[in-house]
């Protein structure tokens, strides 16, 4: 199974700066609408959770471990 773009944007939120937040926060929003309706990721949902992934495997690398990298 797949993991959510949500799901890696939700976990990133701890590591992102204030300035990081709000651009985060919007793409964590549009993912779950985009969840909800069935629908594919926006662009700038699929690069923010490349970016996520990112931060994760930096700060959080049991995390990363567990959801692997994004296929979106």
């Amino acid at each position: 199974m797949t993991t959510r773009a949500s799901s890696y944007l939700l976990q990133a939120q701890t590591f992102v700066s204030d300035d990081d937040a709000a651009d985060l926060e919007s793409a964590l929003a549009a993912a779950r609408e985009c969840e909800a309706a069935g629908e594919p990721y926006p662009a700038n949902v699929r690069a923010l959770v490349r970016v996520a992934w990112g931060l994760l495997e930096i700060d959080a690398p049991e995390v990363a471990a567990e959801f692997g990298p994004p296929d979106l």
